[in-house]
C-alpha cells in the first residue's frame, strides 16, 4: 500500500490540514464532569423527548387514562392480580373485548345494545349495567360528573380502584379481563 497525497491543491482541505496541525500542538484543558451530573441531565432530557413523543402519538389508548409519564404511585402494595386487571383496562386490551384477534372471530358487540364492546362501554355506557355502576361508582351519578376513563382508571379517580373491581365482579366479568 501507498499513501496519495489525492487532496493536495484543494483550497479547503489545505485549510484543514493547516488548523488541525496548529491544534496538535496546543494542550487542551479538560473539565470533567461529574458522572451524577451528566447522568440527572440526560436522564430529563431522555424524559422531555419521550413525554414528546408520547404527547403527539394520536394511537396511544393509555393517554387518555394517563398523561404523564410519571410513576403509576397506585400501583404500590397492590396484589398482582388486581395490578393486572387495572392495568389491561388502562390499555383497553382484555380477552373479553379483544379475545376474538387470537380465536380469529369477528370483533365482538355487546349482547344487550349491539354496540362495539369496548372497555370504555363496559364500564361507562351500556345500559345493562347502570344498576351495577349506580352501587359502585355512584358518586358520578350524585355530582353529575361526565364519565371519562381518567377519572375511573387513572392515578387519581373520584372512586377507588377497588370500586371498579367490584363493579366487574358485579357483572360477571372481572375474571374475563384477562
Amino acid at each position: 500500500f501507498c499513501w496519495v497525497p489525492s487532496h493536495m491543491g484543494i483550497a479547503g482541505n489545505e485549510k484543514a490540514d493547516r488548523a488541525a496541525a496548529t491544534s496538535a500542538d496546543r494542550s487542551v484543558d479538560i473539565f470533567a464532569i461529574p458522572a451524577a451530573d451528566y447522568r440527572a441531565k440526560l436522564r430529563r432530557q431522555i424524559t422531555k423527548n419521550w413525554q414528546e413523543e408520547w404527547d403527539t402519538d394520536t394511537h396511544n389508548k393509555l393517554h387518555a387514562v394517563k398523561s404523564t409519564l410519571t410513576e403509576w404511585k397506585s400501583c404500590r402494595h397492590r396484589e398482582r392480580f388486581y395490578e393486572v386487571v387495572l392495568c389491561r383496562l388502562r390499555i383497553g386490551h382484555t380477552h373479553l373485548t379483544h379475545g376474538h384477534l387470537l380465536r380469529g372471530e369477528e370483533a365482538h358487540e355487546c349482547d344487550f345494545c349491539s354496540e362495539p364492546l369496548t372497555i370504555l362501554h363496559i364500564l361507562l355506557v351500556c345500559p345493562k349495567y347502570e344498576c351495577e355502576r349506580h352501587k359502585h361508582i355512584a358518586l358520578f351519578y350524585h355530582e353529575h360528573v361526565p364519565f371519562h376513563l381518567m377519572l375511573l382508571l387513572g392515578e387519581e379517580p373520584l372512586v377507588p380502584h377497588t370500586h371498579v373491581h367490584e363493579f366487574l365482579e358485579g357483572i360477571l366479568a372481572l375474571y374475563t379481563v384477562f
